[in-house]
């Protein structure tokens, strides 16, 4: 089992993140694309060598984001219609992000058990969250799922909505 952190640097035009690991090594970098209309984000390595794409899909109800390695599509995440609650539906692998967005507590499930646990810090300069990771072999496709479910539940651009977004 591992513990990760992935962090949102607070002074920049769109959303940038560092992850690092349990000692505070810093592991990859997550970048936006500028002037894009939707989101458009790259996970890198120290190098800014490209590991994974997270793109979001235009979507009436639902928010859709599909996570490409190496050009092929590893996950396509879908925000489901709740109330109040965070609950994510992950494609291909029939895995299953729940949890509730006012304590900020998240689970990441297939049908074996739990595959991550995730807290949003609170009181942290800018979006902190710890990651305990049960299987480390899809580390890459658990920091971009928690990529995709910050940008969706807690945006600073976000209204509040039926969907679930806090607009916090």
């Amino acid at each position: 089992m591992g513990t990760y952190y992935i962090k949102q640097r607070v002074f920049s035009f769109k959303d940038s993140f560092s992850v690092f690991d349990a000692d505070q090594r810093e592991l990859y970098r997550v970048k936006s694309k500028l002037f894009s209309l939707q989101d458009r984000l790259t996970i890198t390595n120290l190098d800014d060598q490209p590991l994974v794409e997270i793109k979001q899909q235009l979507s009436f109800w639902k928010p859709r984001y599909i996570i490409e390695e190496n050009g092929e599509q590893v996950a396509e995440v879908i925000k489901n219609f709740t109330f109040f609650k965070a609950n994510f539906s992950l494609k291909p692998h029939n895995w299953s992000l729940d949890g509730d967005v006012w304590s900020h507590q998240y689970t990441l499930t297939d049908e074996n058990g739990p595959l991550m646990h995730v807290t949003k810090k609170w009181f942290s300069w800018g979006d902190t969250y710890e990651m305990q990771i049960e299987d480390e072999s899809h580390l890459l496709t658990y920091i971009a799922v928690m990529i995709v479910m910050d940008m969706v539940l807690h945006n600073n651009n976000n209204t509040f909505s039926m969907d679930g977004g806090s607009g916090e």
